[in-house]
Protein backbone atom coordinates (compact mmCIF):
# COMPACT_ATOMS: atom_id res chain seq x y z
CA UNK A 1 0.00 0.00 0.00
CA UNK A 2 1.52 3.42 -1.08
CA UNK A 3 1.98 6.28 1.55
CA UNK A 4 0.07 9.51 1.40
CA UNK A 5 1.77 12.07 -0.55
CA UNK A 6 3.19 15.20 0.67
CA UNK A 7 2.97 18.87 -0.61
CA UNK A 8 5.12 21.34 0.02
CA UNK A 9 4.29 25.33 -0.81
CA UNK A 10 6.43 27.81 1.08
CA UNK A 11 7.22 31.85 0.46
CA UNK A 12 11.05 30.07 0.86
CA UNK A 13 12.27 30.43 -3.04
CA UNK A 14 14.95 28.37 -4.55
CA UNK A 15 17.79 30.10 -4.13
CA UNK A 16 18.91 28.96 -0.77
CA UNK A 17 19.18 25.67 0.77
CA UNK A 18 15.29 25.86 2.73
CA UNK A 19 12.99 23.98 0.50
CA UNK A 20 16.04 21.01 0.12
CA UNK A 21 16.41 20.86 4.06
CA UNK A 22 12.98 20.66 4.73
CA UNK A 23 12.85 17.82 2.08
CA UNK A 24 15.63 15.96 3.88
CA UNK A 25 13.73 16.02 6.93
CA UNK A 26 10.38 14.74 4.91
CA UNK A 27 12.28 12.02 3.53
CA UNK A 28 14.04 10.88 7.15
CA UNK A 29 10.33 10.43 8.38
CA UNK A 30 8.40 9.42 5.67
CA UNK A 31 10.68 8.02 3.28
CA UNK A 32 7.90 5.81 1.21
CA UNK A 33 5.79 9.49 0.73
CA UNK A 34 5.73 10.91 -2.92
CA UNK A 35 6.76 14.46 -2.56
CA UNK A 36 5.59 17.17 -4.58
CA UNK A 37 6.34 21.15 -4.82
CA UNK A 38 3.51 22.92 -5.60
CA UNK A 39 4.92 26.83 -5.20
CA UNK A 40 8.30 28.25 -3.54
CA UNK A 41 8.16 31.12 -5.48
CA UNK A 42 5.18 32.76 -3.16
CA UNK A 43 5.57 36.62 -2.52
CA UNK A 44 7.60 36.53 0.58
CA UNK A 45 5.28 36.89 3.78
CA UNK A 46 2.39 37.00 1.75
CA UNK A 47 -0.18 34.86 3.63
CA UNK A 48 -3.19 35.58 0.94
CA UNK A 49 -0.56 34.34 -1.87
CA UNK A 50 0.07 30.75 -0.70
CA UNK A 51 -3.85 30.44 0.98
CA UNK A 52 -5.04 31.23 -2.43
CA UNK A 53 -2.51 28.20 -4.13
CA UNK A 54 -3.20 26.04 -1.54
CA UNK A 55 -7.13 26.44 -2.42
CA UNK A 56 -6.46 26.14 -5.96
CA UNK A 57 -4.44 23.15 -5.76
CA UNK A 58 -5.48 20.91 -3.21
CA UNK A 59 -8.82 19.30 -4.88
CA UNK A 60 -6.67 17.98 -7.58
CA UNK A 61 -4.63 15.33 -4.91
CA UNK A 62 -5.84 12.43 -3.30
CA UNK A 63 -7.53 11.58 -0.10
CA UNK A 64 -4.90 11.14 2.86
CA UNK A 65 -2.87 13.47 1.26
CA UNK A 66 -1.11 16.01 3.52
CA UNK A 67 -0.24 19.65 2.34
CA UNK A 68 2.69 20.94 4.45
CA UNK A 69 2.60 24.99 3.89
CA UNK A 70 5.08 27.23 5.46
CA UNK A 71 4.57 31.28 4.73
CA UNK A 72 5.17 32.59 8.57
CA UNK A 73 6.47 35.92 9.12
CA UNK A 74 5.26 35.26 13.02
CA UNK A 75 7.57 32.67 13.31
CA UNK A 76 9.23 32.42 16.79
CA UNK A 77 6.31 34.54 18.22
CA UNK A 78 3.63 33.08 20.01
CA UNK A 79 1.65 32.74 17.01
CA UNK A 80 0.22 29.19 17.20
CA UNK A 81 1.89 25.98 14.93
CA UNK A 82 -1.72 24.09 13.42
CA UNK A 83 -2.70 20.54 11.71
CA UNK A 84 -5.96 20.51 10.15
CA UNK A 85 -8.05 17.50 9.02
CA UNK A 86 -10.77 18.57 6.39
CA UNK A 87 -11.86 17.52 3.09
CA UNK A 88 -10.77 14.22 3.22
CA UNK A 89 -6.92 15.58 3.56
CA UNK A 90 -4.48 16.70 6.38
CA UNK A 91 -3.06 20.69 6.21
CA UNK A 92 -0.22 21.46 8.23
CA UNK A 93 1.08 25.41 8.60
CA UNK A 94 0.92 28.29 11.51
CA UNK A 95 -1.74 29.57 12.70
CA UNK A 96 -1.93 32.65 10.45
CA UNK A 97 -4.66 32.26 7.89
CA UNK A 98 -2.70 30.32 5.73
CA UNK A 99 -4.65 27.13 5.87
CA UNK A 100 -8.09 28.63 5.30
CA UNK A 101 -9.07 25.88 2.05
CA UNK A 102 -9.12 23.42 5.00
CA UNK A 103 -10.77 25.69 7.77
CA UNK A 104 -13.54 26.52 5.38
CA UNK A 105 -15.28 23.26 5.76
CA UNK A 106 -17.54 22.73 7.90
CA UNK A 107 -16.08 19.73 8.77
CA UNK A 108 -12.95 20.85 9.61
CA UNK A 109 -10.72 19.59 12.99
CA UNK A 110 -7.91 21.50 14.13
CA UNK A 111 -5.13 20.71 16.56
CA UNK A 112 -1.99 22.49 17.92
CA UNK A 113 0.85 21.64 17.91
CA UNK A 114 2.82 21.25 20.92
CA UNK A 115 3.60 17.72 21.73
CA UNK A 116 7.44 18.24 21.11
CA UNK A 117 8.15 14.56 20.75
CA UNK A 118 7.54 14.93 17.27
CA UNK A 119 9.42 17.78 16.45
CA UNK A 120 12.90 17.79 14.90
CA UNK A 121 15.41 18.82 18.14
CA UNK A 122 16.60 21.32 18.70
CA UNK A 123 13.51 23.59 17.44
CA UNK A 124 15.25 27.40 15.83
CA UNK A 125 13.68 29.90 16.56
CA UNK A 126 13.65 30.80 12.97
CA UNK A 127 12.68 27.72 11.04
CA UNK A 128 9.51 26.22 12.18
CA UNK A 129 9.05 24.96 8.69
CA UNK A 130 12.20 22.53 9.10
CA UNK A 131 11.96 21.79 12.81
CA UNK A 132 7.82 21.87 13.48
CA UNK A 133 5.87 21.83 10.45
CA UNK A 134 8.05 18.78 8.12
CA UNK A 135 8.25 16.15 10.47
CA UNK A 136 4.62 16.52 11.30
CA UNK A 137 3.57 16.74 8.41
CA UNK A 138 5.59 12.93 7.87
CA UNK A 139 4.20 11.79 10.95
CA UNK A 140 0.69 11.91 9.58
CA UNK A 141 1.63 10.41 5.98
CA UNK A 142 3.36 7.42 8.29
CA UNK A 143 -0.15 7.16 9.90
CA UNK A 144 -0.01 8.75 13.20
CA UNK A 145 -3.28 10.25 14.69
CA UNK A 146 -3.86 13.88 14.24
CA UNK A 147 -4.96 14.14 17.82
CA UNK A 148 -1.48 13.14 18.99
CA UNK A 149 -0.05 16.19 18.12
CA UNK A 150 -1.12 18.38 20.87
CA UNK A 151 -4.87 19.55 22.09
CA UNK A 152 -8.04 21.08 20.01
CA UNK A 153 -8.23 24.49 18.94
CA UNK A 154 -11.49 25.92 18.73
CA UNK A 155 -10.31 29.79 17.33
CA UNK A 156 -8.02 29.53 14.75
CA UNK A 157 -7.01 32.74 12.48
CA UNK A 158 -9.01 33.23 9.06
CA UNK A 159 -7.98 34.46 6.21
CA UNK A 160 -10.60 37.48 5.93
CA UNK A 161 -11.37 37.89 2.07
CA UNK A 162 -13.73 40.13 0.01
CA UNK A 163 -16.47 38.03 -1.53
CA UNK A 164 -17.91 38.60 -4.57
CA UNK A 165 -21.33 41.00 -4.17
CA UNK A 166 -24.19 41.61 -6.50
CA UNK A 167 -24.57 45.22 -7.70
CA UNK A 168 -28.08 45.33 -9.81
CA UNK A 169 -27.29 43.37 -12.96
CA UNK A 170 -23.53 43.32 -12.53
CA UNK A 171 -21.31 40.98 -10.62
CA UNK A 172 -18.36 42.65 -8.92
CA UNK A 173 -15.33 40.68 -8.19
CA UNK A 174 -11.48 41.02 -7.73
CA UNK A 175 -8.54 39.84 -8.66
CA UNK A 176 -6.85 37.40 -6.58
CA UNK A 177 -3.63 35.96 -7.63
CA UNK A 178 -1.60 36.61 -11.13
CA UNK A 179 0.42 34.23 -12.10
CA UNK A 180 3.58 33.80 -14.47
CA UNK A 181 1.81 34.46 -17.07
CA UNK A 182 0.78 37.74 -16.55
CA UNK A 183 -2.63 36.39 -16.59
CA UNK A 184 -5.09 37.86 -13.46
CA UNK A 185 -7.54 35.14 -11.79
CA UNK A 186 -10.42 36.28 -10.08
CA UNK A 187 -12.36 35.10 -7.56
CA UNK A 188 -15.37 34.71 -9.56
CA UNK A 189 -15.79 30.64 -10.11
CA UNK A 190 -17.89 29.40 -12.48
CA UNK A 191 -20.02 28.33 -10.28
CA UNK A 192 -20.98 32.02 -9.38
CA UNK A 193 -21.37 32.72 -12.66
CA UNK A 194 -23.58 30.06 -13.65
CA UNK A 195 -25.59 31.16 -10.46
CA UNK A 196 -26.36 34.81 -11.05
CA UNK A 197 -26.27 34.75 -15.04
CA UNK A 198 -28.20 31.27 -15.43
CA UNK A 199 -26.82 29.65 -19.15
CA UNK A 200 -26.08 32.99 -20.83
CA UNK A 201 -24.35 31.86 -24.03
CA UNK A 202 -20.83 33.11 -23.54
CA UNK A 203 -20.77 35.67 -26.13
CA UNK A 204 -23.17 37.83 -24.31
CA UNK A 205 -20.68 38.22 -21.39
CA UNK A 206 -18.52 41.85 -20.48
CA UNK A 207 -15.85 41.54 -18.34
CA UNK A 208 -13.77 44.86 -17.12
CA UNK A 209 -10.66 45.37 -15.41
CA UNK A 210 -9.36 48.24 -14.72
CA UNK A 211 -12.16 49.93 -16.95
CA UNK A 212 -10.88 47.76 -19.99
CA UNK A 213 -13.82 45.46 -21.11
CA UNK A 214 -13.86 42.14 -22.98
CA UNK A 215 -16.39 41.42 -24.58
CA UNK A 216 -17.20 37.80 -24.32
CA UNK A 217 -15.94 34.78 -22.63
CA UNK A 218 -13.35 32.71 -24.66
CA UNK A 219 -13.59 28.64 -25.00
CA UNK A 220 -9.57 28.41 -25.28
CA UNK A 221 -6.41 31.07 -25.72
CA UNK A 222 -6.51 30.32 -29.40
CA UNK A 223 -9.94 32.03 -30.13
CA UNK A 224 -8.20 35.15 -30.81
CA UNK A 225 -5.22 36.80 -32.08
CA UNK A 226 -1.64 37.10 -30.06
CA UNK A 227 -2.43 40.54 -28.17
CA UNK A 228 -5.82 40.64 -27.89
CA UNK A 229 -7.39 40.56 -24.49
CA UNK A 230 -9.64 37.40 -23.66
CA UNK A 231 -11.44 36.22 -20.45
CA UNK A 232 -11.60 32.84 -20.12
CA UNK A 233 -12.90 30.22 -17.14
CA UNK A 234 -9.36 28.90 -16.65
CA UNK A 235 -8.58 25.37 -15.30
CA UNK A 236 -8.76 26.60 -11.17
CA UNK A 237 -12.53 26.89 -12.36
CA UNK A 238 -12.33 30.76 -11.86
CA UNK A 239 -12.77 33.55 -14.57
CA UNK A 240 -9.17 34.75 -15.56
CA UNK A 241 -8.18 37.70 -18.07
CA UNK A 242 -5.20 37.16 -20.14
CA UNK A 243 -3.72 38.49 -23.30
CA UNK A 244 -2.81 36.20 -25.59
CA UNK A 245 0.90 35.46 -26.19
CA UNK A 246 1.69 38.45 -23.51
CA UNK A 247 1.31 39.57 -19.99
CA UNK A 248 -1.65 41.03 -19.18
CA UNK A 249 -1.00 42.41 -15.43
CA UNK A 250 2.07 44.28 -16.64
CA UNK A 251 0.29 45.55 -20.00
CA UNK A 252 -1.80 47.44 -18.06
CA UNK A 253 -0.39 47.74 -14.78
CA UNK A 254 -3.04 45.28 -12.89
CA UNK A 255 -2.55 44.03 -9.34
CA UNK A 256 -3.98 41.32 -6.60
CA UNK A 257 -6.95 43.15 -5.33
CA UNK A 258 -8.16 45.45 -8.38
CA UNK A 259 -11.77 45.55 -8.95
CA UNK A 260 -12.82 43.18 -11.73
CA UNK A 261 -16.87 43.36 -12.95
CA UNK A 262 -19.00 40.70 -15.32
CA UNK A 263 -22.06 41.76 -16.61
CA UNK A 264 -24.61 40.24 -19.72
CA UNK A 265 -24.58 42.56 -22.29
CA UNK A 266 -28.10 44.15 -23.48
CA UNK A 267 -29.90 42.76 -26.54
CA UNK A 268 -29.18 44.99 -29.83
Amino acid sequence: MSRPIVTFTSDFGTQDWFVGVVHGVLAAHAPDSPRVDLDHAIAPGSIAHGAFVLEAAASDFPPGTVHLAVVDPGVGTTRRAIAVQARGQFFVGPDNGLLEYALASPEAKVYELTEEQWFRRPVSRTFHGRDVFAPVAAHLAKGVPIASFGPRVLNPVRCTRTEPQLDGDTLLGHVVFIDRFGNALTDLTAAALAQVFGDTPDEKYEVAVLERRVRGLARSYGDAPVGALVAIVGSSGRLEVAQVGGDFANRLGVGEGDPVTVRVLPEG
